[in-house]
């Protein structure tokens, strides 16, 4: 193999395609005037039924749910969930709040007493009614659950009280600026049926899951499928479909296939397949999503507790070569783990860019000096880190793409490979010695946080390990950073917020605590049959509700 990827290496082996790079609308969201109203829609959102009753919408995800509940919540796990579920607010795709099962909200003057009031004629599933006492329970579960992907959301929540029965006051302990966003309109607001979820119990929840949307749980084949039925009693009319069936299919080419031989309606396309899936009639939708595509660096375990090696990672990967060999053009190149598109990019933050010289010089100067086999070494021992990928999505190829570069800089590898959720769990307990792994994250929302990535050291998906981290550099880096999440969890001024996402941007690239790679775009392939599908949250989640197919 050469020591130079664009020459015959794994990039090289596939054809390029180059597209244009759509990128999404700048927006800039503020916090919420404080003491005001911040909406109200008593109306249940306008539908229009302009198709035939009738049919099933199949869907193919990647993997299985990680929880029916999100309490542990994974894009896989959303995109097959959404469809039984319903929030206390949306958003739309200027992410501007909207009614969902709240009509209205306002927020005090002193920010800490969040009041909502919740649409009439709302019943779960299982006939338990919604109402203020279900808005409770919800944000109580999270709260009694240490583990939950959202108890940082609502553990500043002191209490909450139940005017009656559709309205309810959330009293927080400190202001939280982000509180609408976080803890209405994301996904840990999904409600569930107190009814089901007290008798089922937390471990066995999901037998069976019980929401409030469009559709109703049927039966769920794990590595197999999920089947939903049309929810007649839905409060914004009974869908015209009958029903959802989401596939789980992990392999993107079969799934590609399965298109083909119209036997699913939509799937998640990798921009390789874009113009096969275009030639054989799918419809196309793309749209730069909140979220960073990056290589994760384990920073507590060595070598990539050396800031000379992780810096040296980070200029010997080629990302523009990455980017139109296997993106075609379907991507944001990332400055510093944020969008063009949010509130918080800032273009004075330097951009990494491909150096491998220079990557070389850093690790002379650390003492890694090239040795036999063209692999670096230091007091006899060889310069070598872990990659730890998994058969999600196409990451293996990612992780393949990167031992191959590191290789042309000196630097040796091995790579091992587990399941998704089996990934998941051992990257972020941190168990192993891994030190880099291709990873991605996917924001709801690019107004929310500095970083599209859980930068904040004490994140449940905390990328990269720092919390572990026993160097005295890296523990006053962690330091620093647990400081800016906490400041900009409770500042109200935005220009404020801003220098405080510079600052935590800055940290990252001044320490390399990640390698930022691109904002990824999300493609859907949508075969003609199907009408009036919606896609949200920035074009990566499908909703069928108010779906219908044409044949």
């Amino acid at each position: 193999m050469s020591h130079e990827p664009e020459n015959d290496g794994l990039l090289n082996s596939r054809v390029n395609r180059r597209t244009l790079l759509r990128t999404a609308a700048a927006a800039s969201v503020a916090a919420p005037a404080l003491g005001a109203t911040v909406a109200a829609a008593a109306a249940a959102p306008a539908r229009q039924d302009t198709g035939k009753p009738g049919g099933t919408a199949v869907q193919a995800v990647n993997a299985n749910p990680l929880s029916w509940d999100v309490t542990k919540a994974t894009w896989p796990t959303w995109e097959a969930l959404i469809h039984m579920y319903d929030r206390i607010l949306t958003f739309d795709e200027s992410e501007t709040l909207q009614p969902g099962l709240a009509t209205e909200w306002s927020v005090s003057e002193n920010g800490l007493e969040y009041t909502v009031k919740l649409r009439s004629g709302v019943t779960f599933h299982d006939g338990t009614p919604f109402n203020a006492d279900s808005i409770k329970f919800n944000i109580q579960r999270h709260i009694d659950l240490p583990d939950s992907t959202w108890y940082a959301t609502y553990e500043p929540v002191d209490h909450v009280d139940v005017v009656d029965e559709l309205t309810a006051k959330i009293v927080l302990k400190e202001v939280r600026p982000n509180f609408a966003y976080e803890g209405f309109a994301q996904w840990g607001a999904a409600q569930i049926s107190p009814t089901a979820y007290t008798a089922q119990g937390v471990e066995k929840y999901g037998t069976p899951p019980v929401g409030t949307g469009p559709f109703k749980f049927e039966s769920y084949e794990p590595g197999s499928e999920i089947r939903y039925v049309r929810n007649d009693t839905y409060w914004n009319g009974a869908p015209l479909l009958d029903g959802v069936t989401v596939r789980v299919i992990p392999d993107p080419s079969v799934q590609v296939l399965e298109i083909e031989a119209n036997t699913v309606d939509v799937i998640l396309a990798d921009p390789k397949d874009v113009q096969t899936l275009t030639d054989d009639g799918a419809t196309i939708d793309d749209r730069i999503s909140p979220g960073a595509n990056l290589v994760s660096l384990n920073v507590s375990k060595a070598p990539t507790n050396e800031l000379a090696v992780r810096k040296a990672i980070a200029l010997g990967i080629d990302r523009d070569t990455i980017m139109e060999s296997l993106l075609f053009g379907y991507g944001e190149k990332s400055r510093a783990g944020v969008t063009s598109a949010s509130p918080f990019y800032d273009d004075t933050i330097p951009m990494i860019e491909y150096d491998p010289e220079a990557a070389g010089k850093l690790l002379d100067e650390a003492g890694w000096t090239m040795g036999d086999g063209d692999i670096r070494q230091r007091d006899g021992q060889p310069l070598s880190v872990h990659i730890f990928s998994t058969d999600f999505a196409g990451w293996s190829l990612y992780n393949q793409v990167i031992q191959e570069q590191l290789k042309a800089i000196g630097i040796d590898s091995t790579i091992s490979s587990l399941e998704w959720n089996a990934y998941l769990d051992q990257w972020r307990e941190n168990q192993g010695d891994w030190n880099v792994s291709y990873h991605s994250q996917g924001a709801i929302m690019a107004a929310t946080s500095p970083i599209q990535a859980s930068w904040v050291p004490t994140d449940y998906w905390t990328i990269d390990q720092i919390d572990d981290a026993t160097d005295a550099d890296l523990v006053a880096v962690r330091e620093e950073l647990q400081a800016l999440g906490d400041a900009f969890k409770v500042e109200l001024d935005q220009e404020k917020r801003k220098e405080i996402a510079s600052r935590a941007q800055k940290l990252f690239q001044d320490n390399q605590l990640a390698v930022w790679l691109w904002h990824a775009a999300t493609i859907h392939a949508i075969r003609p049959r199907l009408k009036g599908y919606e896609l949200t949250h920035a074009g990566r989640i499908l909703e069928l509700g108010k779906a219908w197919i044409e044949e």
